[in-house]
């Protein structure tokens, strides 16, 4: 598939279908939000707060009112905070007896480095952590929408071209060690060090690492849904660089206005999530998406060498279980299902 694909011709019909879009109350977020409403789901919009939620529906409505407003819902949610994820978890069960579509979008980058209560680094905490654990305690949900005759069900994790674009092809990270949740870095790559450092306002290091863990957290999903036989397609994304107020301010000051000549429009930029949640030849082709890694829009591309490492994304995954559940317990919270 190649960039004729579009949301506005290509989506197919999804009235009946229950989709999860984390961090929708603004950027490719409140797009990817838009489109699958527009198309007929009802759409769970996280945010943290109701008054963020009510911005962004108010956006949606005024950008296509012939969308209605019951299908768009707000769901209270803060990644950071396992308490808040649970919570949201609690709140789609009492409403919903399936979920067709989740998309794991919401993602975080900071300028120092800054840790949750649990002590994990906040880029990984959010773009993975918080995603793992929503997505473990939604399972029921998706595998009972898997269960319908005829079922299509999705599980999309936007991750970035960061996850490869500023990490050597050979980088050295042991993911069966919870230091990784921790930022607490083996080194830093010269490149790093003498050029990314001055040209971003962010912590990319930090950042490039939970976005490759968003990939191999997806692949690894996928390995385990299959070996249990359940009719699941995980896919994980990179959405391009988009325009969003954010993202054009991690870069230095003297990078703007260049980087604003060549990124998406927060629309485009929602096109590879979509086609990654609904695109029909996805479901009629398993073989050559489930558990892939998509670049704008739909395209089938190979992940830095050590995210295609089997072993390294077990461990990224039995790490992360094992570290969640000793916070869960220790926080008198239920702990994970068993995948």
């Amino acid at each position: 598939m190649g960039a004729s694909w579009t949301p506005y011709s290509d989506t197919p019909d999804l009235a009946g279908k229950i989709a999860v879009v984390t961090g929708s109350n603004s950027g490719i977020g409140l797009y990817t939000a838009l489109h699958l409403a527009l198309h007929g789901a009802k759409v769970y919009m996280s945010a943290r707060t109701r008054a963020k939620a009510d911005d962004a529906k108010r956006t949606i409505l005024s950008l296509h009112p012939t969308i209605a407003e019951e299908r768009l819902i707000w769901l209270p949610l803060d990644l950071s905070k396992l308490s808040s994820v649970q919570e949201a978890v609690k709140d789609l069960e009492a409403k919903e007896s399936k979920i067709d579509i989740l998309i794991n979008n919401a993602g975080i980058a900071t300028s120092e480095i800054e840790l949750t209560d649990a002590g994990w680094e906040m880029a990984m905490a959010v773009c993975h952590v918080g995603h793992f654990v929503l997505t473990n305690g939604l399972l029921p949900l998706l595998k009972n929408a898997a269960a319908e005759k005829g079922s299509d069900v999705r599980i999309v994790t936007v991750s970035s071209s960061a996850s490869h674009a500023f990490l050597p092809p050979g980088y050295k990270i042991d993911f069966s060690k919870p230091e990784f949740l921790s930022g607490n870095l083996l080194y830093e790559p010269w490149k790093y060090r003498y050029v990314f450092r001055h040209m971003f306002t962010i912590k990319i290091l930090h950042y490039s690492l939970a976005k490759m863990a968003n990939i191999m957290f997806a692949q690894e999903l996928q390995r385990r849904l299959d070996k249990l036989g359940v009719p699941i397609i995980s896919l994980s994304l990179n959405p391009g660089a988009v325009k969003s107020g954010n993202a054009v301010s991690i870069f230095s000051g003297f990078l703007q206005p260049l980087m604003r000549q060549v990124m998406l429009t927060l629309d485009e930029g929602s096109f590879t999530s979509l086609f990654a949640a609904t695109a029909p030849e996805v479901w009629r082709q398993p073989e050559v998406y489930k558990g892939k890694y998509l670049e704008p829009v739909g395209k089938v591309q190979d992940p830095l060498r050590i995210a295609q490492d089997e072993k390294q994304a077990q461990a990224l995954w039995d790490t992360t279980s094992k570290e969640v559940n000793k916070y869960l317990l220790e926080h008198g919270l239920p702990t994970l299902h068993d995948l």
